[in-house]
């Protein structure tokens, strides 16, 4: 008898194993973190539904923020992205520190979307002519482990000038330190803790070029806002929002509508003094244009040469917001280009 229920006890055992072996597989493909992130199609939110002015009504027309679909790295995803038209896989290094958990990277797309509003805010009700008193400033957000910046840096540090030369954009302090060979040692004037002090921190070889060992984001803050402006964007997170939540707002101030009153689609982060800087996931971005049934698509300058020309969408490269709004008043009207 005993002999007999070995062979069936076995088999059991093996068909156990053989779901478990299966189950671990499949959790794997979904849990197994690799060095990247998919960029997926995302969507368009018609930004009348998602930007609101003090006592004012947009005119007519639609403008579309669109967005990115950012999955992390796994292997049914990855796998999943080689096959699907659509979807790109970026080195997880291209947009974050090795160091930065996805945890982290998530509350800085947060803070990223917030500094996108407020930035926006200032540039669109500059631009309209009113008196807008605001003031920016370069905080540190994460620091590379063993970098030169984790020596002489803190997370929160305000960096205001680097060599006696101020701090007035992002750019500065990537061409500054660029300029100089690697390793050199600058002097960088910042606010720790609400004090002024001065540090010396030198560069270091990342990726080819030279680095303190930093991300750091570019805070812009109003003092004076004339026009209070409220945002209901759910779900959507980082910094690319910044060009078009201005053009929404600037054309919600102004009573003017842009390119027409056509509908617009549009990505692109803005800085505090209007330059538009360029974006990931711009194939991903037109597409979702295209889906919304967009007549213009608006990107940063930098992000035309990632496009192929389509002949059911404008696309429209800028470099700041004033080139923005002067390209979108040239355009004719709706029915002559459909003509």
């Amino acid at each position: 008898m005993a002999s007999a229920r070995d062979p069936a006890r076995l088999r059991i055992i093996s068909i156990a194993a053989a779901i478990l072996l299966g189950l671990a597989g499949g959790l794997a493909l979904f849990f197994i973190p690799l060095p990247y992130y998919i960029f997926a199609p995302g969507g368009a939110l018609d930004l009348n539904t998602a930007v609101f002015v003090a006592n004012r009504t947009p005119p007519r027309g639609t403008l579309f923020l669109t967005d990115v679909n950012v999955i992390p790295g796994r292997p049914f995803f990855y796998a999943a992205a080689k096959l699907l038209p659509g979807y790109d896989i970026i080195p997880r290094e291209r947009l974050v520190p090795r160091s930065l958990r996805d945890v982290d990277f998530n509350r800085q797309l947060l803070d990223s979307m917030k500094e996108s509003q407020e930035t926006a805010a200032v540039v669109a009700e500059r631009a309209a002519g009113l008196p807008v008193v605001s003031a920016s400033s370069l905080v540190v957000a994460q620091i590379i482990e063993h970098s030169p910046a984790a020596r002489c840096l803190k997370v929160r540090d305000v960096i205001e000038a680097i060599d006696g030369k101020p701090i007035e954009n992002q750019r500065t302090l990537v061409a500054l330190a660029g300029a100089r060979r690697i390793g050199t040692v600058f002097k960088l004037a910042l606010r720790r803790a609400g004090k002024r002090r001065i540090v010396e921190c030198a560069t270091f070889n990342y990726r080819g070029k030279a680095r303190f060992g930093m991300s750091v984001q570019y805070h812009t803050e109003a003092y004076r806002l004339p026009l209070r402006v409220a945002f209901r964007v759910p779900h959507i997170n980082g910094s690319s929002a910044g060009l078009m939540f201005a053009l929404q707002i600037y054309r919600t101030l102004t009573g003017r509508a842009l390119a027409g009153g056509r509908a617009i689609a549009g990505t692109g982060v803005l800085d505090a003094d209007g330059t538009v800087q360029p974006i990931e996931g711009s194939r991903q971005k037109l597409r979702a244009a295209l889906k919304a049934g967009a007549g213009v698509f608006i990107l940063p300058a930098q992000n035309y040469k990632d496009l192929q020309p389509s002949r059911d969408v404008v696309i429209m490269p800028v470099q700041n917001f004033a080139q923005a709004l002067r390209k979108l008043a040239a355009l004719p009207p709706p029915d002559v280009t459909n003509q």
